[in-house]
Order: structure tokens, then C-alpha cells, then sequence
């Protein structure tokens, strides 16, 4: 019996010096047992039939390999996923068109004796048989922990996506309302307040003119009713948007906040330099809100303002000596300005034990 010879299926280069056939059935053993795939020999006439299949085969798929010879049992197609076989099946069939040394590679689903489902990897290579008869030697891998792996990996990244988007659309939400705050405090300003003011100013002369005590009187009214109109028209507008945020920083609209504060605050520490404007905004409001319900609930003689930079951050810290006990769950205040802060990817902490004062914490990234 003439020896055979190993070759590699690249580029028909010997490998190997010629072996006996003791030799050659001995190296087929050891690949049976050895690697991690189950090797096969599948004729490509008489339908497909199996000739050879390793041990590995019945860790795939749960059937001992004597039962797939032959289909002396069962066939491994039959293992197919159902949503799987047609492709599946063109495929093997397209194997006996493609002539000797051709390749195929499939995937796809089984389902095993157990009723799991698992995903293999299929490698052939079309060659002849000792007889000359076509057929396919290949290699079954299970692939199931890649395929799972890999749709962790899918899904994770398309959570991302979705987060990153949700993030993305929250700041876009968020710069729209301050755009749109913007505006309507410049209209204010520049409309209705201008209106006013020359409103008032005309009463005045009126007044200088009206000879009347009761005329004067009414006239005086009119102008007290106005100037109170006037007042809280610009409290609107600067609590809408402020104006001088925009135009003088941060440190100059929180020293502002601060003189119009009912009760007296110490600044403590205030940036020198402009921020991102988000940034200036988040910060303007968490002030202004803490500010808010100090004046509102807190009963506290004084609150301090700090604001400073830490490690690529603005930290933002608001504290009081009042009762305490403020509950962000009450109340939207507190949960919109925590929304904005987060958009930005900061976060916003509050310390507020009954009796020991509240503390209104921000951490807002700014490098």
C-alpha cells in the first residue's frame, strides 16, 4: 500500500515526510481526539451521507457520534434550527458544485438532544475519497460563547447609543429653553419694560401739569402702581434670564443674587475668569434656587455662597444655619436644577439634617 503524504491545504507544500498508513490513521486519531472541533467526512452523493465524525460531536450536541454514520439514527441536518435549514441547505448543496479544493464556511444554529439552543461553525474543504468520490472534509466547532459574547457586545453598544443620544437630546432640550429664555428676557427688556418706563415718564409730566388736589392724588397712585409694576417686571425678566450673566460673568450675577438675597450671605470664593456658558448658567441657577428657599423655608440668619474650580470641575456650595430637612422629592425646584446638572454630567448633592442647616452641593465638569 503506497504511503501517504500530508499536505497543506494553502499551498499544497509538504509538511510532513511520507507516511505509512498506520501512520496516517495514527495522526487521524490524534486529531480526532485533540481538537476542539468535531472532524468530519461527509459524502457528497448518496445525499449527503456521513462517513466519519469524531467524538467531539456528542459534547456539541448532546447525540453520540455512531448515531450520525450512516444516519443510522438521525442526520446532523436534522439538528439544524428550523429558521436555519433552508440557507442552510442551499449551501451544502452548492458544496457538491464547487469542485475539488473549494472551501465553504457556514454558521448557524442546533438544537441539542437537551432542547438547548447552540451555535457552531462549520469549515470544509471539498476533496476525492480513496475511490475517487467526492466529498467534504470538515471541522464542527461550537461557537455559542463568541455568538453570546458577541450580542452582549451588540447590545451594550447600541445602549450606548441610546444613552449617548438621550444624553445629546437632553442638552439640546436644555439649550433650547435657555435659548429661548434668552429672548423672552430681551423682549421684556427691550419692549414691554421700555413701555413702561415711558409710561412713567409721562405721568410725571402729567403730574407737573394737573392743578387739581384729587387729580394729583390719583395721578400719585398711578405712578406708585406703575413704578411697583416696573419693579417686578425686572424681577421677572432677571429671574427668566439674567441679563448680567451674559454680559459681566458669573461672579458679578452671583454677587448680584447675593445683595438681593433676604437674608445676609457671605461669597466666600467666586471664578475670576468666564466658563462655558451651560456651565455659568447651572451654576447661576443652583445659587439662585438654594437662594430661593433659604428666604422661603429655611428660617436661617445667614447662608455662603463658595464657588471654585476642583480638578476640571466647578463645584457650586450653598449652605445655611436654618432647620434643615429639605426633601428634593417635594417640589421641582430642586429635581430641575439636579436634570440640568446632569445633562452637563455633574451631579447635585444635598445635605439637610432636621436641625443642623442644609448644605446644596453641585460638582458641574468644565474643563
Amino acid at each position: 500500500m503506497a504511503p501517504s503524504k500530508v499536505i497543506s491545504a494553502a499551498n499544497d507544500r509538504p509538511l510532513a515526510t511520507d507516511l505509512t498508513p498506520d501512520e496516517a490513521y495514527g495522526v487521524l486519531r490524534s486529531l480526532l481526539a485533540n481538537v476542539p472541533g468535531a472532524i468530519y467526512r461527509v459524502a457528497l452523493e448518496d445525499g449527503l451521507s456521513l462517513r466519519l465524525i469524531g467524538d467531539e460531536i456528542e459534547r456539541i450536541t448532546g447525540y453520540p457520534p455512531e448515531d450520525f454514520v450512516d444516519a443510522s439514527k438521525r442526520t446532523l441536518f436534522s439538528l439544524v434550527h428550523p429558521e436555519d435549514r433552508q440557507w442552510v441547505e442551499v449551501e451544502l448543496r452548492a458544496a457538491r458544485e464547487l469542485g475539488v479544493d473549494r472551501s465553504i464556511t457556514i454558521e448557524y444554529r442546533i438544537i441539542r438532544a437537551d432542547g438547548a439552543v447552540r451555535w457552531v461553525l462549520e469549515r470544509g474543504t471539498t476533496t476525492l475519497d480513496q475511490n475517487g468520490r467526492p466529498c467534504l472534509d470538515g471541522v464542527i466547532f461550537d461557537v455559542t460563547d463568541r455568538r453570546l459574547a458577541e450580542e452582549r457586545l451588540r447590545r451594550q453598544e447600541a445602549e450606548a447609543a441610546q444613552a449617548r443620544e438621550l444624553q445629546a437630546s437632553r442638552a439640546r432640550i436644555v439649550a433650547a429653553a435657555d435659548q429661548a429664555r434668552r429672548r423672552l428676557e430681551r423682549d421684556l427688556h427691550d419692549g414691554a419694560q421700555q413701555r413702561f418706563v415711558s409710561a412713567a415718564l409721562m405721568l410725571q409730566l402729567a403730574r407737573r401739569r394737573a392743578d387739581a388736589p384729587e387729580v394729583l392724588e390719583l395721578l400719585d397712585r398711578v405712578v406708585g402702581e406703575l413704578d411697583a409694576g416696573l419693579a417686578d417686571l425686572r424681577e421677572l425678566a432677571h429671574g427668566i434670564h439674567p441679563a448680567v450673566l451674559t454680559d459681566r460673568g458669573l461672579g458679578t450675577a452671583l454677587e448680584t443674587l447675593a445683595n438681593r438675597a433676604p437674608v445676609p450671605v457671605e461669597l466666600a470664593e467666586l471664578p475670576d475668569d468666564r466658563l462655558p456658558e451651560a456651565v455659568e448658567l447651572a451654576a447661576y441657577f443652583v445659587v439662585a434656587e438654594a437662594l430661593t428657599n433659604v428666604a422661603k423655608y429655611a428660617h436661617a440668619s445667614h447662608a455662603t455662597v463658595e464657588v471654585a474650580r476642583e480638578n476640571g470641575r466647578l463645584v457650586v456650595e450653598v449652605a445655611d444655619d436654618g432647620i434643615g430637612g429639605a426633601d428634593p422629592d417635594h417640589g421641582t425646584g430642586l429635581r430641575g436644577l439636579a436634570d440640568r446638572i446632569a445633562v452637563l454630567e455633574g451631579r447635585l448633592e444635598i445635605d439637610s439634617e432636621q436641625g443642623r442647616g442644609t448644605t446644596i452641593r453641585a460638582q458641574i465638569p468644565c474643563a
